[in-house]
């Protein structure tokens, strides 16, 4: 019942922010979101930051496209972001 916010990396790390963590990993998905993620290396740690696509206008929910990895239709997650170019599922 607490949720869960993992996030991957690359192949071989998640960051588990379920219980510990900033508020990004609040984040909600959307199909036209107005952020996006990049993992970036700095003096060898990775990082992840979140970019602005365009102007975040104050009070407005941060999105990005959480990008699942395509599945077959009997484990497709519904998406609910209400966007109008909904893809209508996360993966």
């Amino acid at each position: 019942g607490i949720g869960c916010y993992m996030f991957r990396i690359d192949d071989f790390d998640v960051v588990d922010a379920t219980m510990h963590g900033n508020a990004a990993r609040f984040i909600n998905h959307s199909c036209e979101p107005n952020c996006y993620s990049r993992v970036i290396n700095v003096e060898g740690r990775k990082h992840i930051v979140i970019f602005a696509l365009r102007k975040i206008y104050r009070g407005e929910e941060l999105t990005y496209d959480y990008k699942f990895p395509i599945e077959d239709a009997s484990n497709k997650l519904n998406c609910n972001c209400g966007a109008r170019r909904c893809r209508r599922f996360l993966n």
